[in-house]
């Protein structure tokens, strides 16, 4: 719906620059490939979380038998507290697909109730998806009398009983594992909410962010792929819209609105999402994308008003406004690119820079976003965008030894890759180890990396085990500067058990100026 809008404002930017016309094009092939790939199977397949995946890629006598992969987060708590919304529009088959899905029992300590919005004139009953098996307590199907497009999610959230909402549009699939993995982080911030994206709209929302002088802190960021947020979030925000006597029509395109009135740069990570297609979209053509940009500028603006008006009055004014953050801290330093893993529960961070350092982000007003993404893709070119959207952080972590996260710059001191496992892993006698499948080119980093774990990712224990890499019969993608040679697989024991994050961090520049080039990542302990 609105991402497919979203998508040709993209591809238009790229074409208006002369850069990449056919990026996005690659980048949509990846996602089909994707679920094509995983098992190759019909996707019933696909719901489970339990998908074995290999715990080592060594074959005969140097692969273990004894060897297991860390695989999904234990319950955080003993009752669920996360309302479920779903749009449907034109593609019913797929509702009670992800119906299915997130009322499975895999979900079941983390899904509270399931809401169906119908947004289509054809009404829809209980019995429309009696196949699910999903309980009619824990599904609610709300027929509305006209299309509240996009605030009905708001409204669904802000209905709810739960602490949580899961809001996803009727095109995408979102496995249960990732579902698991956002709420266990979520628990961790609960005042903001986590949108997953796909590489070419955290590009956009990374070259989108606006930092001013009047207080601005923001950036655009969909919400259809799967985001979880706060139910008072929902409530704020419609509140807030509600305080600007926004119209009808600014009502009902919310999304546009969201990110961009909370001020907070908001929290994205790069998804493992599958699209499923399908039905109609919301709007094609120029309509849609004009629409959107006039909403998202007009977001801007009134976010400039409210900013302005901030700085001109005393604080005990700011606190009368719902939603909008006025004392948000600016974030400094390089950015954290995250990605939830796929087939476990467990979240990947790095700091290993995506973009130059000459793409600047800022902006004079939050009105200037826009131009601001042009000036920024014009400054990249295309070999820079189209490195970003095939190479992401995700492909570390998707469980696929033939996918890679590759750097565009040569490793750096201070580069780090991490592992959130949501929970400690590992019992008394057991044995941890850190694991990468990588490049031979990786290897001469990882030899001159620390490797640590922690249980708090505050307080580091630094293991004293040396680094061992063995060759697989893998062959990775041809090099840089090399033609294509076999993968190597790394390990390092943990120092520590009952530990939940796991990093490597460059310590030294390397005067050979290898990159990165991770196959997979992954956390195992010998049995």
């Amino acid at each position: 719906m609105v991402r497919r809008i979203r998508t040709i404002v993209f591809r238009c930017l790229l074409v208006a620059c002369v850069v990449l016309p056919c990026v996005y094009l690659l980048s949509r092939r990846r996602h089909t490939h994707v679920l094509a790939d995983l098992g190759q199977t019909p996707w019933e397949s696909l719901a489970s979380p339990s998908r074995p995946l290999a715990a080592s890629f060594l074959v005969g006598a140097n692969r273990s038998s004894n060897v297991q992969r860390a695989s999904l987060v234990s319950a955080s708590q003993s009752y669920p507290d996360v309302t479920a919304v779903i749009l449907n529009w034109s593609r019913l088959p797929n509702v009670v697909r992800i119906v299915s899905l997130l009322c499975g029992p895999w979900l079941e300590d983390v899904i509270a109730e399931i809401v169906v919005w119908n947004n289509s004139p054809r009404e829809i009953s209980y019995q429309t998806f009696a196949k699910t098996g999903c309980p009619s307590e824990k599904l609610r199907i709300y027929n509305s009398p006209h299309n509240a497009y996009f605030q009905a999610r708001y409204v669904a959230c802000e209905q709810a009983t739960t602490r949580f909402c899961f809001l996803q549009d009727d095109d995408y699939l979102i496995m249960p594992e990732i579902i698991r993995t956002l709420h266990a982080r979520v628990l961790g911030t609960p005042d903001h909410s986590i949108h997953l994206l796909p590489p070419h709209e955290v590009l956009s929302t990374q070259l989108r962010t606006a930092v001013t002088s009047d207080g601005v802190h923001t950036s655009s960021a969909w919400l259809g792929h799967g985001t979880i947020l706060p139910r008072t979030g929902a409530a704020d925000f419609l509140a807030l819209l509600h305080h600007l006597n926004a119209s009808e029509d600014e009502m009902k395109m919310a999304d546009n609105y969201f990110t961009i009135l909370n001020n907070r740069i908001p929290e994205v990570w790069f998804d493992q999402g599958i699209e499923l297609g399908g039905g109609q979209p919301f709007t094609v053509g120029m309509e849609g994308n004009e629409r959107n940009k006039m909403h998202i500028i007009n977001a801007c603006r009134y976010l400039d008003t409210l900013s302005s008006a901030f700085r001109a009055s005393d604080m005990s004014h700011k606190s009368r406004l719902p939603f909008i953050e006025v004392d948000a801290v600016t974030p400094t330093g390089h950015a954290i690119f995250q990605a939830p893993c796929l087939s476990a529960s467990c979240l990947l961070q790095t700091n290993i820079p995506l973009l130059p350092t000459n793409v600047k982000v800022g902006s004079y007003s939050a009105d200037d976003i826009f131009m601001q993404e042009l000036r920024s893709i014009q400054s990249l070119g295309q070999d820079a965008v189209d490195h970003y959207l095939r190479f992401p952080p995700s492909q570390a972590v998707d469980g696929r030894p033939d996918t890679v996260f590759r750097s565009p710059f040569p490793a750096r001191r201070g580069d780090f890759v991490s592992l959130d496992m949501l929970s400690r892993v590992g019992s008394a006698g057991s044995t941890i180890e850190m694991t990468l499948l990588v490049a031979r080119e990786t290897v001469d980093i990882l030899h001159q990396a620390l490797f640590e774990s922690s249980t708090d990712a505050v307080n580091w224990v630094v293991s004293t085990h040396a680094l061992v890499c063995e060759e697989t019969e893998l062959t990775g993608l041809r090099g840089l500067r090399s033609a294509p040679r076999k993968l190597q697989e790394c390990s390092v024991q943990s120092q520590e058990t009952d530990h939940r994050f796991f990093r490597a961090t460059l310590l030294v520049d390397i005067l050979s100026s290898p990159h990165w080039m991770i196959y997979e990542f992954w956390i195992r302990w010998l049995v």
